[in-house]
């Protein structure tokens, strides 16, 4: 049994660099290996605590620090770095099916998974000559499977406050943003939509954005409000600052700086929506906000991620129920597990839509919860609210809230809709 390294004092990760790293994660000039030390670099004030850190990007095979085509460190310890491909190659498979399912996970090793995780035990066991014991890590990806991951190793137990790993929940969300334009402008899938003064005027634009009042206005609104989150004073203030400069503008564009050769400074908006399946029957917003629910997004990480209001976020969640015809929106979290999943047609209008329908029972890799918690979990996997549960089994409402959390604790997940993923993976095939 590995035994904790003493301290008198928890490391200090800050979340004070927040607007330096939205910024880099922006630029778009150089390789992404210069980007990702870029970006690394700014990060470390604020992340090292001691013993450096590193950071790679990913793809659809990711996170996977073996497979990841950018990797990038800043004063990392030469003997955690001797044992991370060790690391890498021996994890429990949780490790991986627990960072696939969220759309950004964030804070200590510890702090994440519980002192008696498997993840903990063998992290602590293959770094234990390293005088390693804990670790910070960021990680977050999109619905184009492009992921960033910032980690910072520890030689003692880390916790950071809510407040701080809300933070770096959204300095996450916009990097792979970033990873996510890079890559399209690599591949020649998106160019700029419009040109922008730094107060807000657009200079030019598309015919179809010039068109669009709402659109232009949408955009004039985040060039002033980025602007207002880069001042020095908000510099200070992360959390209001990251308030005002949001993912994407409207659930369509970045904003990056742009250099005219006379030396004048614009504001380009690039198409960068998150790529999407084809259920023909929602708008683009719904299909963006579908595929974010479905890597477990509360409707407020998704307002986030997609620059839309809470509101639009929520009227789309119902809108998509209907569209979908789901009885809540934990089914939506099973649209895209395809390993268990049968096909279903809907018809709408002239056309039939081809979605997903699954088994939602709990399989025998669950054996982790007890008869009463597998009862709970497969209640909540088919939609059901705690009271509806509660008046089947007969126990009070309490009963079934305390048991939840007893469940989302041994599973490593956050909300219903991370639940009702996790047993549709581990299900199996469904029988026919």
């Amino acid at each position: 049994m590995f035994t904790r390294i003493p301290t008198s004092r928890a490391p200090l990760v800050r979340g004070t660099t927040a607007i330096d790293l939205v910024e880099a994660a922006y630029q778009l000039d150089g390789t992404e290996t210069e980007w990702l030390e870029s970006v690394t670099a700014r990060a470390q004030p604020d992340l090292d605590v001691g013993a450096g850190l590193y950071a790679f990007t990913g793809d659809s095979t990711a996170p996977d620090y073996a497979r990841s085509p950018v990797f990038a460190a800043r004063a990392l310890s030469p003997a955690f770095q001797a044992r991370l491909l060790e690391l890498n190659e021996t994890a429990p498979d949780a490790i991986f099916d627990l960072l696939r399912k969220r759309l950004v996970t964030c804070g200590g090793l510890e702090q994440v998974l519980g002192r008696g995780s498997p993840v903990v035990e063998h992290f602590r066991r293959v770094m234990v000559r390293a005088g390693i014991s804990d670790g910070f890590c960021v990680f977050a990806q999109d619905t184009e499977g492009g992921s960033v991951t910032l980690s910072a190793p520890s030689a003692a137990v880390v916790a950071p406050s809510p407040r701080v790993r809300g933070i770096w929940q959204r300095v996450g969300l916009h990097l792979v943003a970033g990873l996510r334009l890079r890559r399209k402008l690599a591949a020649r899938t998106t160019s700029h939509d419009a040109l922008l003064s730094p107060a807000g005027r657009v200079e030019d634009a598309t015919a179809e954005v010039a068109a669009d009042g709402d659109a232009r206005r949408a955009l004039t609104e985040a060039v002033q409000a980025m602007d207002r989150a880069r001042s020095t004073e908000l510099r200070g203030s992360p959390e209001r600052a990251l308030d005002l400069w949001r993912g994407l503008v409207a659930g369509r564009w970045s904003l990056v700086e742009h250099w005219e050769r006379d030396g004048r400074r614009y504001l380009a908006a690039y198409a960068n929506r998150p790529g999407v399946l084809d259920p023909r029957a929602l708008t683009s917003t719904e299909q963006s906000v579908l595929r974010h629910l479905a890597l477990g997004a509360t409707n407020k990480q998704a307002s986030y991620a997609l620059g839309l209001p809470e509101k639009t976020v929520s009227s789309c969640v119902t809108q998509i129920l209907k569209k979908l015809r789901a009885r809540s929106r934990v089914e939506l979290a099973a649209l895209l597990q395809a390993r268990s999943a049968g096909s279903l047609d809907l018809a709408f209008a002239e056309d039939r839509l081809r979605v997903l329908a699954v088994d939602v029972s709990v399989g025998d890799p669950d054996s982790v919860l007890t008869p009463s918690e597998r009862e709970v979990a497969t209640g909540v996997a088919r939609g059901l609210r705690n009271a509806q549960i509660a008046s089947a089994r007969g126990v009070a409402p309490s009963t079934v809230a305390k048991q939840l959390q007893t469940i989302y604790a041994k599973l490593g997940v956050d909300n219903r809709s991370q639940l009702a993923r996790h047993l549709i993976r581990h299900r199996g095939p469904t029988p026919e």
